[in-house]
């Protein structure tokens, strides 16, 4: 036989040997899948990723969404019957869902791989019901399960569409400063809750202090956070945290304290007479009444009220 012969000869028979191996190879895969159909679910393991150790979401709720599916319980049942890629898109329809993934492993346990969402702040529209927003602007339904203390935002104007461009500028802007405020928990401590202004700026409500932060919108956001920190360690740390009604941010490179002025001061005074003079009277309008409380009512000589004196002085402001 000539050498091309003997060529040829090899080469058909390693042709011949690869084929055998991989029909052999997919007669096995074969009888595995057929085998694997066969059986069926051991049990069903849930494992859920998240924020707040999963309190929006928990094992009942997958498992029911689940059972939902596959008109039953999953146990004992066929492998060969299950969809899982019905089942994963069934639970990334619940809104507290982010991604789901399904498998079965080796012991015939199927596996439900869960991530949920995080919210990263509430949000109360001027009608008074509130809402979470995700990091993807998505809004999410309250939760009987758990209360999440995130930055709260006031005034949402309820028209708000996210399709919109100046609507969709506001929602970025609730999340840049939702983030910033939840990463720093100076911040998370201080801020009460944020006013949005109906131009879409903001109005900061702090804890310690009684005045308002003009905030503006979220431009520089970063830079206005540590301008105020910056007033509040070097001016209203040793001023008092009172003196001021308003502290203006919202300009670059300066911080506005808006000084409380005679009129304010006289405001807030009679504002205090008046809700003394209101709980007297509630007070002796139920004193004859045997299943009150009776309170010990001052001598007519001491009852009144000093009023805080007028200060004569204009308001003013401290730029910083």
């Amino acid at each position: 036989m000539t050498t091309t012969g003997k060529y040829k000869l090899n080469k058909i028979l390693t042709v011949l040997v690869w084929i055998l191996l991989g029909s052999g190879m997919i007669v096995l895969l074969v009888a595995a899948i057929t085998k694997k159909n066969n059986e069926h679910c051991v049990k069903t393991e849930v494992n859920i990723s998240g924020v707040q150790n999963n309190f929006f979401i928990d094992k009942k709720d997958v498992l029911d969404i689940l059972q939902k599916v596959n008109e039953g319980k999953l146990e004992n049942k066929p492998i060969r019957n299950f969809d899982l890629a019905s089942m994963e898109s069934a639970l990334q329809k619940d809104k507290w869902i982010r991604k789901a993934e399904l498998f079965f492993d080796n012991n015939n346990v199927l596996q439900v791989r869960v991530s949920e969402r995080e919210p990263i702040s509430r949000i109360f529209m001027e009608s008074g019901a509130s809402f979470y927003m995700d990091s993807t602007l998505r809004r999410l339904p309250l939760s009987d399960k758990f209360s999440a203390r995130l930055p709260v935002f006031t005034n949402f104007p309820a028209d708000v569409k996210p399709s919109s461009k100046k609507d969709s500028s506001l929602l970025k802007q609730i999340k840049m400063l939702s983030e910033y405020i939840i990463s720093h928990p100076f911040w998370m401590a201080q801020v009460e809750q944020i006013d949005i202004t109906p131009a879409a700026t903001f109005m900061l409500v702090p804890k310690l202090g009684d005045q308002l932060i003009d905030f503006g919108n979220a431009d520089n956001y970063q830079q206005k956070f540590e301008n105020l920190l910056t007033f509040y360690k070097q001016v209203e740390s040793k001023a008092g945290w009172n003196i001021y009604s308003v502290i203006d941010v919202k300009y670059k490179g300066q911080v506005i304290g808006v000084r409380r002025g005679a009129a304010e001061i006289k405001t807030d005074s009679l504002r205090a007479i008046q809700i003394m003079k209101s709980i007297i009277a509630n007070a002796q309008k139920y004193s004859n009444d045997s299943s009150a409380i009776q309170l010990v009512q001052p001598n007519d000589d001491n009852s009144a009220i000093n009023a805080t004196p007028q200060i004569d002085e204009a308001p003013n402001e401290s730029v910083l």
